[in-house]
């Protein structure tokens, strides 16, 4: 139902955005929002709220060893589509491409070999660990690199893999990074206009 409903999406955004104005495309882009979320977001929580909870809890609802939850994701992201205007959706979308960069970063056998170290939860611990709160600051973000490189010590993880693990790291500091700063002034939220550029990290 998401996938078909963000096809419809992108074919009507392409036509319309010929047409319509800025104030009229941002329109679009809250309805599509507002639909592709419905039934996960309370509608009356503050938006900027609503971002801190997803950033929160992002690596948790699509880790990829869960493929239900990563399923949802991935369709979540496919229905949200490019966002275009500026402020909290694009800010948690930017968290949501990160985030899918990470989980991407860490599938298939470098998953398997963190896995038969018995370290997926140690990994899990350096980039999201338990009762983590958005933002920590730059103590804790300046650790999710030692920290993911220490248990990569601990696996038989080829240097591909680690390379790829360390990828998805770095992405996900910079994001920490990016957003500690964002979050501390509201209008730094409705300001906020960037766009998640994995180039930068292969």
């Amino acid at each position: 139902m998401l996938k078909t409903f963000a096809v419809l999406v992108v074919l009507l955004s392409s036509v319309t955005s010929f047409f319509l104005s800025e104030k009229d495309i941002c329109e679009v882009e809250k309805a599509r929002w507002n639909q592709c979320f419905k039934g996960f977001i309370n509608k009356t929580t503050e938006l900027n709220e609503i971002a801190k909870e997803v950033i929160e809890s992002s690596s948790t609802v699509a880790p990829s060893h869960y493929q239900n939850h990563k399923n949802n994701f991935n369709s979540l992201v496919q229905c949200v589509g490019n966002i275009h205007c500026k402020g909290e959706r694009k800010m948690i979308k930017f968290n949501f491409d990160t985030t899918g960069f990470y989980v991407e970063m860490n599938e298939g056998t470098a998953e398997q070999c963190v896995k038969e170290a018995d370290q997926t939860v140690q990994l899990h611990n350096c980039i999201n660990p338990k009762d983590f709160k958005f933002s920590t600051g730059n103590d804790f973000n300046n650790k999710v690199l030692s920290c993911t490189e220490e248990v990569l010590e601990n696996t038989e993880c080829s240097a591909e893999d680690k390379k790829n693990v360390m990828r998805g790291a770095l992405a996900v500091k910079d994001m920490y990074d990016i957003f500690s700063d964002t979050l501390k002034n509201k209008t730094h939220v409705n300001e906020f206009d960037l766009k998640f550029d994995r180039t930068k990290y292969l």
